[in-house]
């Protein structure tokens, strides 16, 4: 018996737009994927409570451009209520000390400023705080009277080298200035201006926050972004020892400009805020500025035994 088999038909070439959209979501997903693997992966910051102190901590409170020191009133209530002492200074040039601005205010006017009101006070084992700008100015007061230094905490903030001005240490803020405009006040140039687009960029949406700032805010002398931080000691940050709170964008904006290492970004206290994020969530501020203060006592490690 013969048993007769088909032929068999040839197999029909897949038209050319197929294998060209086929090509494309593989690259596509390919793609994706290595995008992914390069972005850093943060552990952000848990509510956790705040860890009672064995005694109260002297904060000092710096603000950042353009911001007087009523930017941390929240703040300052939270942690009184706790318990602590608060001192919030703001810089001269800034805020209500605006008729100050001269050609000459800049950098070096700010350090020495903190530092004469941390001798004039006589305030020692001192948690020095600086948000945004005010890094560059806690790194300098730290450098010059370490003895009354207890710790730095950096709040979304500059973290410069020595030699470093504002935008050699953080490129990111070239694009702040590029927002915030430059003008000229009584012959001193001056940036952040407290335009609607300052206020977006800080990341304040409600209307008291947005009402505060319109009311309070004021020109930065430019001459402080410019002016390079002059160190005697370039290990002072980790002398003193510090730590580093960063939002969500500027951790991975800083991470992705070379400016965190991988061994930084696990130790990097990381907070899904806007910048002034003393303004927006002033309660988490407080608790992680008092645990930040607490693990530098070694509190922290006392209290979880």
């Amino acid at each position: 018996m013969i048993i007769k088999v088909p032929p068999t038909r040839p197999r029909r070439p897949f038209p050319p737009s197929t294998y060209w959209m086929a090509s494309l979501l593989t690259a596509t997903t390919l793609g994706i994927a290595m995008v992914y693997r390069r972005q850093p992966q943060f552990q952000f910051y848990e509510k956790r409570g705040v860890i009672p102190p064995s005694e109260p901590t002297e904060f000092v409170l710096v603000p950042g451009g353009g911001h007087p020191s009523s930017c941390f009133h929240k703040v300052t209530a939270q942690l009184k209520k706790h318990g602590h002492n608060v001192h919030a200074f703001t810089l001269p040039g800034v805020g209500e000390r605006a008729g100050e601005l001269t050609p000459a205010t800049g950098l070096s006017t700010h350090i020495d400023d903190v530092v004469h009101r941390l001798e004039e006070r006589d305030l020692r084992d001192v948690v020095l705080v600086g948000h945004s700008y005010a890094g560059m100015v806690i790194t300098g007061v730290a450098d010059r009277v370490p003895e009354r230094i207890r710790h730095l905490i950096y709040l979304d903030a500059v973290q410069p080298r020595n030699g470093q001005n504002l935008l050699q240490a953080q490129p990111l803020a070239t694009r702040v200035t590029a927002v915030t405009r430059r003008s000229f006040i009584r012959g001193t140039e001056v940036n952040m201006l407290p335009t609607d687009e300052t206020i977006r960029f800080l990341g304040l949406t409600s209307e008291d926050d947005v009402s505060w700032a319109r009311r309070n805010l004021t020109p930065h002398p430019w001459k402080a972004f410019n002016e390079p931080l002059r160190l005697r000691s370039s290990e002072i940050i980790r002398t003193v020892g510090s730590t580093k709170i960063y939002t969500h964008r500027s951790a991975s904006g800083a991470y992705r400009a070379g400016l965190m290492t991988r061994a930084e970004r696990k130790q990097a206290w990381v907070a899904f805020a806007a910048h002034d994020l003393m303004l927006t969530d002033s309660e988490l501020v407080t608790e992680m500025l008092i645990n930040a203060a607490s693990n530098a006592a070694g509190e922290l490690h006392q209290h979880s035994r």
